[in-house]
């Protein structure tokens, strides 16, 4: 069968008509995904923002306390003095402490550094270096008196 020029026109018609809603159809198909990611990355952001939320704050609202506590020194072994007490390691990182311990007599030196940096009562170094309480408390005594002349005369 032959098919005359009208009804070749409403062929490619329907074919132009056709291939029109098919695209009409694939473009609606698209802009439904198109808006249904962008739906969901405004609510994944959003999620993500109230979880920072709970766990994140601005420096402007942390307490002077806490803030000092995520403060961090750089520590290096030239800067501290290690003393050798009771078969401890005891560092003492002021280098102006640690020069005046120095220069203290060696009995002097270890009364302080037990009793300030190892936190031992007159007695319990009393003792451990087999004396009295009262020589630990004269000798600690006067440590502290050549160590604050010396830390005056240095500043």
């Amino acid at each position: 069968m032959k098919l005359s020029s009208f009804n070749k026109s409403l062929l490619e018609n329907s074919n132009y008509q056709v291939q029109e809603d098919f695209q009409t159809t694939i473009q609606f198909q698209f802009d439904y995904v198109a808006r249904k990611v962008m739906i969901r990355t405004q609510r994944n952001y959003r999620r993500s923002i109230g979880r920072r939320r709970k766990h994140e704050c601005l420096f402007s609202e942390i307490s002077d306390f806490e803030l000092n506590k995520l403060r961090i020194f750089d520590t290096y072994n030239l800067d501290r003095r290690t003393y050798k007490v009771l078969s401890l390691n005891v560092e003492v990182t002021d280098c102006q402490i640690a020069k005046t311990l120095d220069a203290l007599p060696e009995r002097k030196r270890d009364i302080i550094l037990m009793f300030y940096y190892l936190e031992m009562s007159d007695a319990e170094i009393a003792e451990e270096l087999g004396v009295n309480r009262s020589t630990v408390y004269r000798n600690r005594a006067n440590a502290l008196e050549i160590i604050k002349k010396l830390l005056e005369g240095e500043l």
